[in-house]
């Protein structure tokens, strides 16, 4: 009998386990960060100091909204550990470390249309303080 409950409750775990996983990727969210964290970890590596770079993240903030997530937070740009963090769901994220020797910075998520149609991340390069 003993068991038997043993094997229930791993069960009931695994199949929570797969469920969150699965939901999580169900919506996009999980693939949307992955997919915009390397994007722009990509466009820091290639920048050169004095660059102002502007990509659209409107399907990433299209699915935050949905999430309930405020779309000023779904980039955070840390400079110290050279990370950037993509986040459509709430405590919860996907982060990617550049190479480039730069500090980005006045960095943000701007909606020219004040609604998610238009969502950019705009920052700015510069050359890294020591």
């Amino acid at each position: 009998m003993f068991d038997s409950i043993i094997h229930i409750l791993i069960f009931i775990l695994f199949f929570s386990a797969m469920f969150w996983f699965v939901n999580s990727y169900f919506n996009g969210a999980a693939y949307l960060e992955d997919f915009y964290s390397k994007e722009i970890v990509q466009a820091i590596n290639s920048a050169k100091a004095g660059q102002e770079i502007k990509l659209d993240i409107t399907k990433l903030a299209n699915v935050a909204i949905k999430e309930g997530k405020p779309v000023e937070d779904i980039i955070f740009i840390d400079n110290v550990n050279n990370l950037v963090v993509a986040s459509a769901r709430i405590n919860t994220g996907t982060s990617f470390e550049f190479f480039n020797d730069v500090d980005i910075v006045d960095w943000g998520v701007k909606n020219p249309s004040g609604e998610s149609i238009s969502t950019r991340f705009i920052f700015k390069v510069k050359e890294k303080q020591k």
